[in-house]
């Protein structure tokens, strides 16, 4: 979704206006298929390859079946689903997004959590730094979520520090990052992760790990013929799905 409006804006039909994913299976198939040298340090297995989408949907939607039919029930006290760093750094020329993951929330409402000072203005927004927010309280969400933004964080692990903090005993956290992608500095742009990163990220602070591997995503032809600069033509993007111990 864009993000634009209070119900997620209008569909989009890729990760962004530069890029399709869903490719991570097919470039195994391919590559095992013509490859000419196999090198045992450089083979991933193909169940590391998959669509961060697909994942995620499964996962959620899981969890969300595991509400009561009733829920919330009575009290209408609703769980929280947590978008960290879902309004996007409108001081690097970005445009800010309200909503863009909303529909992930299912029946939990739906929170931002970012440092962008323009937050403010949110009424379901906290504004701070996620490696360092006491404004989030401890095991208070339900699901905590992020979409390409660990990698602009100074200190990472702190992120997660965080992140394991507030997630609550039993809930989820979700996230996609960059393995190899552009220089993006929004406002800053400091790492990049492997799977065996965020699974240790995640088991060192009280995760299961349920789902890890990479998506790959390439430019359509249309972008490749019409729109040239710093961005890599093929991306690969590291995806992490986490219960919480």
């Amino acid at each position: 979704m864009t993000g634009k409006g209070k119900e997620g804006g209008a569909q989009q039909e890729c990760l962004s206006g530069w890029y399709c994913c869903g490719k991570g299976e097919e470039y195994w198939d391919d590559l095992a298929a013509t490859r000419t040298e196999s090198t045992k340090f450089l083979t991933l297995p193909r169940d590391l390859f998959g669509d961060y989408l697909t994942s995620f949907a499964k996962h959620l939607t899981e969890f969300y079946q595991t509400y009561p039919a009733d829920y919330p029930g009575q009290d209408n006290k609703k769980g929280i689903f947590l978008d960290i760093g879902g309004t996007g750094s409108v001081a690097s020329g970005m445009t800010m997004v309200t909503s863009k993951f909303a529909h992930f929330a299912g029946p939990l409402d739906y929170w931002v959590l970012d440092s962008e000072p323009s937050a403010k203005k949110l009424s379901n927004a906290i504004v701070c730094d996620i490696d360092d927010c006491p404004a989030a309280q401890d095991c208070s969400y339900d699901v905590t979520f992020s979409f390409t933004v660990l990698e602009h964080a100074a200190r990472p692990w702190k992120s997660f520090d965080t992140i394991a903090r507030i997630t609550k005993k039993g809930g989820l956290t979700l996230h996609l990052v960059p393995w190899s992608y552009q220089w993006h500095a929004t406002p800053a742009d400091n790492y990049r992760f492997s799977h065996t990163a965020l699974t240790t990220l995640l088991q060192d602070r009280g995760f299961e790990v349920l789902d890890v591997g990479y998506d790959i995503c390439n430019q359509p032809e249309l972008v490749r013929k019409k729109r040239k600069d710093e961005h890599f033509e093929v991306i690969w993007l590291t995806y992490v799905v986490g219960r919480k111990l």
